[in-house]
Formats: C-alpha cells, structure tokens, sequence
C-alpha cells in the first residue's frame, strides 16, 4: 500500500479521499485515516497545546479535580501525539511526481512537530520530578532533531516552498530549547555561590531604597522577590538566606497580615513559576531576544506560506496546513501577550523606573496584578466525628469495596474546603510571633510545648503533646470539638482552632507524608474503631452530633476488654483515645483563657508540621491549589538561621 496526498493506493487501485468507492463505511473510514492520520496526530497535537497554555497556569490556583486531570492528560498526551505523527512521517512514501507543493506541505510538519514538542510557557514540568529530566531531554532534542533534518532532505527539491522551512525550523529549536534550560535551571548541581551574590544583595537594599514611592504597593512585590532570590526555597542546601537577614529593610513584620500573606503569596508564585514554567529562562535578555526570533519566525513562515499558496486555497490540504499556521502563530501570540502580565515584568520594570512610560506601565501591571487570584485561598477540612456518623456510601463505593480503595473514597468524600477568613491568618501571626520569642531564630521543634509553657499551663497538659504526634492530633482534635460544645464561646480564637483542628486531620488522613509520619494509618483505623463502638452504644435516633458530643463530655469512661486488647497493635496497644480526649477536654475547660491555650497549641502544631514537612511535599503541594501550610513554613524559614557559622562570618565582614 502506498499513500499519496488526496488518494489512497491498494492493490493498483487508486480511491480518492474523498467519496471512497469502497465497500462499506469501514473502508471508507480507513481511507481517510490512511491519508489523514498524520495531519490529524498534528491537529490533536495542537489542540493538547492549545489546552495546556490555556489552563496550564489555573492549577495553582484551583482545586477542582476535572481541571487537573485535563492538565494531566493534555500534558501527556501533548507530547505523544506529536512524536507518533513524526514517527508516521518518517515512514510515508513520497512521489516527487504528484503535485508540485505535496511534498513541500508534507516536510513542513516535521519542523512544525519539533515545536510542539517544546511545551507552552506555562506548564514545562507536570510534577517536581520532571525538572530531573533537563539532560534526557536533551538527548531526545538531539534525536527528534536529527528526524527531522532527515524527513526535510528525504523530501527536499529545489523550489521557493523549501524555504518555508528555514524559520519553522529555527522557531522549534528555540522552543524546544527553553523548555530544557527551564527544566535544566531549577537543580543545577553546580550551583555555588558567587561574588555577584553579594553584590546583589546590595542592589536589593538599594531598589528597596529608591523604588518610585508613588507607585502603590510596589514595595510589597519587591520585598516579595527579593526575599524569595534570597532565600531560593526550592533549593535544599541554598546558603545564601542567613545573609539577607541582616538587613532590616527586608523584613516584613510591620506589614498587617494580608500584607505579610500577600507578600508569602508572590513569592510562591515565584517558586511556583521557577518549577513548573519557563520564567526563569524567559525574563532574561537573551529569553526575551529568542522569544522574540521565535515569533517573528513563525509569522515570516505564515506570511510566507499565504503568498506562496494563495490560489491554491481550494486544496483541503492547503486549507489544513494554513489553518494549523494560523493555530500556531494565534497560540504564540497569546504566551507573548501574557509573558506582559507577570510579577516578572514588574520587577524588570522597577530597574528602569526613571523612563516614564515604564513607570506608567508599571502602575498598570501592579494595579491589575493585585486583583488576579494567586492561590485557591482555602484550607482543608476534615471532621472526625462527622466522618464516623456519616451512613453516606456513594454508589460507587459498593464497587471500590471489591478493591480496596472504598475506605480512602470515604476519606476524600468527607473533605471538604472552606475560605480561608482574615482573623485566622491574624491568629497565625499573633502566635507565630509568640513562638519566634521562645526559639530565636532556632529550628521548630517544639509541637506544644512552647504554648503550654506560655500559657503556664506545661505540667497539667505535658502528658498530651509528649504522645506520638499522630495520636496527639487525634485526641486534641476530639477534645477541640468537645471543648466547643461544652465551653463555646463566640471568639476568634474558637473558630480559628475548628479550623487548624479540622486541617491538621486532613494533613493526617489525606497526606500522611506531609506529617513525616508512616503508621498514620494504623492510628487512625484504631481511632475510628474505638469511636465508632462507642457511637453504637447510642441509639440511632439520639445519635446526632450534638448529642454525641453532650455523651463524650460526661464523666464516664469507655471500658475495654481482654479480647479487644488482644486484637490492638504494638503501636495502639494500650490507647484508649476516647478517654484520653475527655481527660485532655476537662483538663483544658478548668483552664484560663481555654481557646486561646487551644488555638496556641494548634498553630504550634501547624508550625511544627510546616517547618519538619520536606521541601518535596511543599513544591508538589503548589501545584495543587496551595495550602496554608506552605505559607507558614516559607514564614518560618525566613526567620531561621541554619548555618549560624556562616552567618556570624558574614557579618564580621558586612561590619567591617
């Protein structure tokens, strides 16, 4: 078989395209697909890349699963559909003797393949392991760079259409190209600190000092970067962050909390864009440089085929080439237009302030830039005891049952998401500040102690944080929501701890990891266990929740017997949750100020989770919607000094 533009060729027989006379529509069906699959592979391609620039920002902001897996999917599939129709390429016969442009818009897709193969500026990297790739990548340039010249000198012959080829050609490998030096930029192994480091801590502190004063909130967005080149937390063993702390004017703590959060919130949108996007290579002068040749490539290579094929444009072939052109140079248009519209810009605009028309445009992006949502700006809920009374079973948990997985859809089922309001980030800072008092700059390792110890309450309550954490956010968590019903009172203090209580037993149940903790599961089981005989010891009609929680504040106590202990494993053996919890919930109502000692207890928690989680889980968690507790180990990190030695070292030297 042999296929030919427009007509396909089996047995010596020729069938047109269009209005095969064959048997059937099955052989109609594979007709079309034997002239068309390639430009086909190509469009799907498109399309995939199309979706990606378009939504591929959006996960950073968004929880929705339906929206992550497009992302997924189209990022995927993005790549294969591209390198299958260059494979297909590859092996197609061509007649040098059919029409004079066949040949010529057959080869044009494999320089057009190599583009798409560069992913859109807005998604190079799916996960944080992919930025492991840069050099693979390289390797697979070399090799689809080397198909590629192939197909071109397969197909080649001497006519104004081959040149057509020249500036695709150039467009893909500069595409390309940024796709590995993003990849490549975010772990370089080689990464040292240089002499330039330091002298641009000095051009830091002096932006900071002659930033234009009429630009609002432009402060915020310079803090913001600085403090994140500085402190670089994507990088594990980045020293450079104990230096920027002996400058005042990068501090941030006279900021109200939106600020503060506003200011965490930008620089997660640089970490976010250094992992997942092409910025780092982009807002340079030689990214800005390429990308323009890129674009202007592409338009010579679309206005070069308009006037080489104009009369031609009753061709379908013709018609599809020009279309995909078109798709290509509106799709380039739209990442050039947004590449206008970052944080990025903004900070390369504050370098030439004294240009009035930057300064105007300045103001501009920062005016629209401080309305655009940077993070889904909402925290996880998860509510124990909600969870144990829900009967809900989904339908389709009958069938998950079968494979294991009906107990982890119930989990996820239970979750749910709510906004995150102002007096929780107030409480976050008002303890944090407590505890920054308490550690000096030291690394977090207190989960509670510090709050006990404040509130003077450490040998009534020391039993209850000295447990394994996994357990002491168990039971803290039953006493919060007894505590709540027994002692409510309608403060900040007591919707604040709700909130962090409920949070930190979705960090349990959903991201064990997160919690560096590995039997979460066994606890957990035996918690729900214990809670649910319990639960069945109350009439159903009287089971309500408020009615549960009237039983669990009572004076008795849940007894257990021999076979039930002989069932526990090592690590629950001998914990009786539910009588832990009331113990912890008398102890904490016969205490002053009860909510406060509450809330203190569970930001010190949240604190210690933040500061011990691995860089890792942060990075992944940006792409998932964020979470609060990123925030709060970015504002711990700021204010920690790891490397003291160094440290003392450089101020002698800033000193002297």
């Amino acid at each position: 078989m042999m296929t030919i533009n427009g007509t396909c060729t089996r047995g010596g027989q020729n069938t047109t395209y269009l209005g095969c006379p064959r048997e059937g529509w099955a052989s109609e069906i594979e007709c079309l697909w034997d002239n068309w699959s390639i430009q086909l592979l190509v469009l799907l391609g498109l399309i995939f890349q199309i979706v990606l620039a378009v939504l591929g920002s959006r996960r950073k902001i968004s929880r929705t699963e339906t929206t992550r897996f497009i992302i997924w999917a189209s990022y995927f599939l993005a790549s294969y559909f591209p390198t299958l129709a260059l494979s297909k390429l590859t092996t197609v016969s061509l007649n040098k003797s059919e029409k004079e442009y066949d040949t010529e818009l057959k080869a044009l897709l494999a320089p057009l393949i190599l583009l798409q193969l560069g992913n859109p500026d807005s998604i190079t990297a799916y996960s944080v392991e992919d930025n492991r790739l840069g050099l693979r990548r390289v390797l697979n340039l070399v090799i689809t760079f080397s198909f590629v010249v192939w197909i071109i000198v397969k197909c080649w012959k001497t006519s104004l259409q081959m040149t057509l080829f020249l500036p695709m050609f150039v467009a893909g490998i500069i595409e390309y190209g940024e796709t590995i030096l993003a990849l490549y930029s975010v772990y370089d192994e080689n990464t040292n600190m240089r002499l330039a480091d330091f002298d641009e801590e000095q051009d830091m502190s002096s932006a900071l000092m002659n930033f234009p004063k009429d630009v609002p909130h432009l402060e915020i967005f310079l803090k913001a970067y600085y403090r994140f080149d500085c402190l670089k937390p994507h990088l594990v063993n980045w020293l450079m962050h104990p230096f920027f702390l002996l400058y005042r004017s990068m501090s941030i703590d006279e900021y109200s909390p939106e600020d503060v959060f506003l200011t965490t919130d930008m620089e997660l949108g640089f970490m976010y864009d250094v992992l997942y996007t092409k910025a780092p290579t982009l807002y340079t002068k030689a990214g800005i440089t390429l990308r323009v040749i890129s674009y202007f490539s592409l338009l010579v290579t679309l206005g070069g085929f308009m006037l080489l094929f104009h009369k031609l444009f009753c061709d379908p072939y013709v018609i599809y080439t020009g279309g995909l052109l078109v798709g290509v140079v509106l799709l380039e248009t739209y990442q050039l237009w947004r590449l206008f519209f970052s944080d990025w810009v903004i900070i390369e605009c504050s370098k030439h302030h004294e240009n009035p028309m930057v300064l105007k445009f300045q103001k501009f992006l920062v005016k629209r830039s401080l309305k655009k949502k940077r993070w889904s700006n909402t925290i996880r809920q998860f509510d124990f005891l909600d969870f144990c009374q829900s009967d809900k079973r989904p339908w389709l948990f009958r069938i998950l049952r079968f494979s294991g997985m009906a107990e982890k859809f119930r989990k996820y089922w239970a979750t749910n998401s709510v906004p995150i309001p102002n007096y929780l980030k107030e409480l976050l800072l008002e303890d944090m500040g407590k505890f920054e008092t308490k550690r000096n700059r030291r690394p977090f390792t207190k989960s509670g102690e510090w709050s006990l110890g404040i509130h003077a309450s450490l040998d009534k309550l020391k039993w209850s944080i000295e447990m394994a954490f996994d357990r002491s956010v168990i039971i803290w968590h039953i006493a919060t929501h007894i505590c709540n019903y027994s002692c409510h009172e309608d403060s900040n203090h007591n919707k604040g701890s709700k909130l962090i209580s409920d949070y930190m037993m979705f960090l349990l149940v959903r991201h064990p990891a997160i919690l560096s903790l590995n039997t979460t599961d066994i606890t957990f089981h035996h918690a729900y266990t214990k809670l649910m005989k319990f639960l069945n010891q109350i009439p159903k009609e009287q089971r309500d929740k408020e009615n549960v929680l009237k039983v669990l504040s009572g004076t008795g106590s849940a007894q257990e017997n021999d076979s039930e202990r002989s069932l526990e494993t090592v690590i629950t053996r001998g914990w009786n949750v539910l009588e832990e919890a009331r113990r912890l919930a008398r102890e904490l109502e016969s205490t002053t100020d009860t909510w406060e000692l509450i809330s203190s207890v569970w930001v010190e928690m949240l604190c210690f989770t933040a500061y011990n989680c691995q860089q890792y889980h942060h990075a992944k968690l940006l792409r998932r919607g964020g979470e609060i507790i990123t925030h709060v180990w970015l504002l711990l990190s700021h204010k920690t000094d790891k490397f003291d030695t160094i440290k003392h070292t450089v101020r002698n030297i800033v000193i002297e």
